[in-house]
């Protein structure tokens, strides 16, 4: 087995915009590999040493990672590594057969798509591949033009799987956040603040709405830092009454109280050597807050009941979905609390902040629910994706888990065709009253120049309503540089403040 990296500049290569007519699956296919892209990895199994020299040149020269091997027992042992985005394998190998790799490269990894090799005798072969859930068959001999341009094809299909993936291994190693994905430069530097506050006994809040994923956030401080091997104990503070609250965190002797049959630690103590969560404790009433912070001055905790205090050593992570600073000038959060609590702030974004993370959660959501691997779903509908990226999500990322997960039970094929949102009242696509809401007329009967413009024109739009006037992620998913948006933007009389705008007009009506 070996491997040969690309003998250019990776930034140099760019595949070509594949104008094929397949399945309608995101994302679509008039948006090629652009050099923001990963470099996809592609493992060829054949046991035929020429076969594999001509494809590994061939693709090397294309700008790929190559891999080779012969048999299908070391391409299953590659694909542990979690590294490959394409597999292209022959029918015919030594032990286990191509068809029988195919399978358990589906049933295995569903992300990573299968291109096979068959003779022109093997056309049942090839269509017994397909319905096993491979991408594409290419018969042999076939050209150098024919097999690029199905690999082209293929990997367009499978862009966002490519991204996820190398996303998380561009962060193994240096932080786990949780299951959390975003191409967004405001998550990124989120990851970069946990990065930095987990090997630090700094008291951290995190500020966010419902269903941002904060507790991800306290998580990932955790187990990132020197306390990883302590306890995490977590509280939510509007979940427990207030009569209970002091008792849950603080802890009781026997006979403290009626019904105290038994001594029992508190939260705080459970959590000496580790990590204590407060989720919303924007519900913390104030004479507990006034108690909780006599503990974090002295690191010591008393017992309801109990003469004696216990040392204890902990790191405090809170959790609120109104900012402190707001608390404190509701009078809702004692000065002298906040001023304790509020050291290193982290705010997370809500989802309609970052839409053009949507696909990244997607995919992630298929490739990991149980549902959706029993049921083999690996795609969603282009028109589908843009149903999700078009509603406001009050609920956050975790609204979105529910939608997909009710999704994934009535989906009856491994394509997600439709969604059905929550509330039609917030979907934010084909809303009228904003200039970034109208549709384009294109007139057949206009000169070829006039209706290229006017098909650009309307692209460009879709793009800009898809991501909120974000010129980088717009840029990004064009294919093309900031620079050409703007550009294009002039030309076509187009304002960013009109797709800015859009949502807050759609809220308000």
């Amino acid at each position: 087995m070996r491997i040969r990296k690309p003998k250019t500049n990776p930034e140099q290569h760019t595949a070509v915009k594949s104008q094929s007519n397949r399945a309608n699956a995101w994302p679509p296919n008039s948006v090629g590999l652009t050099t923001a892209s990963p470099i996809p990895h592609v493992l060829i199994v054949d046991d035929d040493e020429g076969i594999c020299h001509f494809l590994e040149q061939l693709l090397v020269e294309s700008g790929y990672v190559v891999w080779t091997c012969r048999q299908a027992s070391e391409a299953l042992e590659e694909l542990e590594k979690e590294h490959i985005d394409l597999v292209v394998t022959d029918v015919r190998l030594p032990g286990m057969s191509g068809v029988e790799l195919t399978k358990r490269i589906v049933e295995t990894w569903a992300d990573v798509a299968v291109i096979v090799m068959t003779g022109f005798s093997e056309i049942e072969i090839a269509v017994e591949v397909l319905k096993l859930g491979a991408s594409d068959f290419i018969r042999k001999p076939f050209t150098p033009a024919g097999i690029l341009e199905a690999v082209k094809i293929v990997l367009e299909q499978s862009r966002v799987f490519l991204d996820i993936r190398h996303l998380r291994n561009n962060l193994k190693g240096r932080c786990e956040f949780g299951g959390m994905l975003s191409r967004t430069a405001e998550m990124h530097s989120v990851f970069e603040t946990i990065r930095m506050v987990a090997e630090t006994d700094t008291t951290v809040v995190v500020e966010g709405e419902t269903g941002t994923g904060k507790d991800l956030v306290a998580r990932a401080i955790h187990h990132q830092g020197a306390r990883k091997e302590g306890p995490f104990v977590q509280i939510n503070c509007a979940g427990v009454p207030e009569t209970l609250l002091e008792s849950e965190l603080f802890g009781y002797e026997r006979g403290a109280f009626t019904g105290a049959d038994r001594a029992r630690p508190g939260k705080i103590e459970l959590a000496h050597g580790g990590t204590l969560f407060l989720d919303e404790i924007e519900s913390m009433p104030l004479t507990m807050q006034a108690k909780l912070l006599l503990v974090l001055q002295t690191q010591k905790v008393q017992r309801l009941g109990s003469n004696r205090s216990a040392q204890i050593d902990m790191r405090v992570v809170a959790a609120t979905n109104i900012p402190l600073k707001e608390l404190r000038a509701k009078g809702a959060m004692r000065t002298d609390f906040y001023y304790r609590l509020n050291v290193v702030s982290i705010p997370l974004l809500p989802l309609r902040k970052r839409i053009e993370d949507i696909p990244l959660l997607v995919h992630d959501f298929l490739r990991h629910h149980p549902l959706a691997i029993r049921k083999n779903i690996t795609q969603i509908a282009t028109e589908a994706m843009h149903r999700l990226m078009g509603y406001n999500w009050p609920g956050n990322v975790r609204e979105l888990q529910n939608v997909l997960e009710k999704t994934l039970v009535l989906c009856r094929s491994r394509l997600i065709e439709n969604v059905e949102l929550p509330d039609a009242s917030l979907v934010l696509e084909g809303r009228q009253n904003t200039r970034a809401t109208i549709e384009v007329p294109i007139a057949e009967e206009a000169p070829l120049d006039e209706w290229v413009k006017n098909q650009e024109r309307a692209y460009l739009i879709r793009r800009l309503q898809t991501f909120r006037g974000k010129i980088g992620p717009t840029a990004k998913s064009c294919g093309v540089d900031v620079r050409t948006i703007n550009r294009k933007m002039r030309l076509y009389g187009l304002d960013k403040r009109d797709f800015t705008g859009a949502l807050k007009a759609d809220i308000r009506s």
